[in-house]
């Protein structure tokens, strides 16, 4: 996923709405392509599934019936060994040429997957990631000997390399960076002054040292304050020089996206091994070394919890994928051609839940009611947090200064949104300040994405029929029942949205789908509410759920 960076607002914008366009020979998504998923037993469940069906056209062959805990949470095991196999029973059964392409959760059904309890492999994988670390650390220590004879005064008697091996190393990377930073400040400064081959000689070995330890970047910043010199003391520099710049700055970029790429997979041997190389190329062994502190506590924390939906998506994925973090959605815009599609394929899934049944059934009511009344209309609400300008050099995808980006850019972009007749079909909002829309701010509330206000919803809105709107933080989603949370997901329900997207768990800020390319989709093409949620979110088995009724079009066909 690229960050946004100099191009147009409105491109961006038309590009992310017009690459649904190949899915256009499936979509929208038809009626008979649903199934239904309904807790056996509970006759709320059942009723409402029956509903839904009647509402919609789904057929009535399409309920599938299966036994689920009354709770929110299910045990891991519970999913593995009984829920999966029989959904995935029926499927067979039902579906043998797999027409089907989402399934509805319905009130119910439980909301989440527990934490998957530590195994031999996770055990495994864990020793494997400390080991690559070990290894790095013990390299460091050696280019730190390296450097300190380097910058060691020969006349001295190893004065200042035993000042230098006093500040540590071992496993400590603050200190060894302290003594790394000493040491090659000692090493320049005693190389400054020497000429000949044996200068010379040391002086490329001090290049190579800094370069292993912090990567093709320490390189292309030394350049860039060399030319930059030359720059303000009105001298031309040369051209070899800067076209080695540019191909440093080249590399580099590239080296970024690869990892940006490489960490929305899966952890696993092979990513990490590729991980590494990237990074290392680029921020040297230091850089792999918070990389693999990063994956560390990954690994301990056991991040293997989920939404129930987000699993369902893989109901036909083999049963021994990677449950650390999260799965690549392959629905997504990014893999439109990739055979990956097809060999891994991939079910959306909504929900038709709230935090009472009549909820529930309002997603469904609200949703007919607003395409048969020609679309949704109204104000769109967009709550930054001032942390970026909406033009600029790229950001850190998946950082805070990018999502607020992202929420300027969909601020812009909607206004280019029009009806039939050509005029604006929704009049933006944008704040821009640190504080949320207070109490009474938001009237006519059509769409709706901001941040941050963590579990306690503020109810600045006045909701039009059919809103859809989703709040940026964590675990927003980690109940739709419990009578007293201030949940985001839960309240925006209560007080009247029709749909609503949040996280079960801590998701990471990257796992929403991005609000431009929601947004766009969502307002811009005909496909059904499903096939946008699966069109811009990143990931499956992971913490994001999708409330409302995935055949709900906000853009009606015309």
């Amino acid at each position: 996923m690229r960050p946004l960076s100099r191009a147009s607002l409105l491109t961006l914008l038309v590009v992310a709405a017009s690459a649904a366009f190949p899915l256009q020979a499936n979509a929208a998504l038809q009626p008979d392509e649903v199934a239904v998923i309904v807790a056996r037993g509970n006759r709320e469940s059942e009723g409402l599934a029956k509903y839904y069906c009647r509402e919609r056209g789904v057929p009535a062959a399409n309920l599938c019936e299966v036994d689920v805990p009354s709770t929110e949470a299910m045990e891991r095991e519970h999913w593995r060994w009984a829920v999966r196999p029989e959904i995935q029973k029926w499927l067979k059964e039902n579906d043998p040429d797999r027409k089907i392409r989402c399934l509805v959760t319905t009130w119910g059904v439980p909301l989440k997957v527990k934490p998957a309890k530590p195994d031999e492999a996770a055990a495994r994988y864990l020793a494997h990631l400390q080991g690559e670390r070990a290894g790095r650390i013990e390299k460091l220590n050696e280019v730190a000997a390296e450097l300190d004879k380097l910058g060691a005064d020969p006349s001295q008697d190893g004065g200042a390399s035993a000042l230098l091996e006093g500040m540590g190393g071992g496993d400590s990377l603050k200190q060894l960076e302290q003594r790394l930073e000493a040491s090659l400040q000692a090493a320049q400064a005693r190389l400054a002054g020497q000429t000949g081959e044996a200068g010379v000689a040391d002086k490329t070995k001090l290049q190579q040292l800094a370069a292993l330890t912090a990567g093709a970047g320490v390189l292309l910043q030394s350049m860039g304050q060399q030319l930059q010199q030359l720059a303000q003391g009105d001298q031309t520099p040369p051209l070899q020089a800067v076209q080695q710049f540019n191909l440093l700055r080249g590399r580099a970029s590239g080296f970024a996206e690869i990892k940006t790429l490489l960490d929305q997979r899966a952890p696993s041997y092979e990513r990490d091994e590729l991980a590494l190389t990237v990074v290392q190329q680029n921020t040297g062994l230091l850089g792999a070394v918070k990389w693999l502190d990063e994956a560390i506590s990954t690994a301990e924390k056991n991040e293997t919890g989920s939404s129930l939906d987000s699993e369902l998506s893989l109901i036909y994925w083999p049963e021994d994928y990677q449950l650390l973090r999260w799965q690549p959605n392959y629905l997504r815009t990014t893999f439109d051609g990739s055979q990956l599609r097809e060999t891994f394929p991939t079910m959306m899934v909504a929900r038709l839940d709230g935090p009472d049944l009549k909820t529930a059934k309002r997603l469904i009511d609200d949703a007919i009611a607003v395409e048969k009344a020609g679309g949704l209309q109204g104000k769109a609400y967009f709550d930054a947090r001032g942390l970026a300008e909406r033009e600029g050099p790229p950001l850190e995808t998946g950082s805070y200064p990018d999502y607020d980006r992202a929420l300027l850019v969909t601020a812009e972009g909607m206004k280019t949104v029009t009806n039939e007749a050509g005029e604006p079909r929704f009049e933006v909002v944008l704040n821009e300040a640190p504080e949320l829309f207070g109490p009474g701010d938001c009237p006519d509330a059509a769409l709706y994405c901001g941040w941050y206000s963590l579990g306690k919803y503020v109810d600045a809105f006045d909701w039009r029929k059919g809103a859809v709107a989703y709040h940026l933080a964590s675990a927003e989603a980690r109940t739709l029942h419990e009578e007293n949370a201030k949940t985001w997901c839960k309240s925006l329900l209560e007080d009247g949205v029709c749909a609503t997207v949040g996280p079960v768990y801590e998701p990471y800020l990257v796992a929403f789908p991005r609000p431009n390319e929601f947004f766009a989709l969502l307002t811009k093409s005909d496909l059904t509410l499903v096939e946008v949620y699966y069109r811009t979110k990143p990931f499956n088995s992971w913490m994001m759920v999708l409330v409302g009724d995935p055949l709900y079009q906000a853009q009606p066909p015309r």
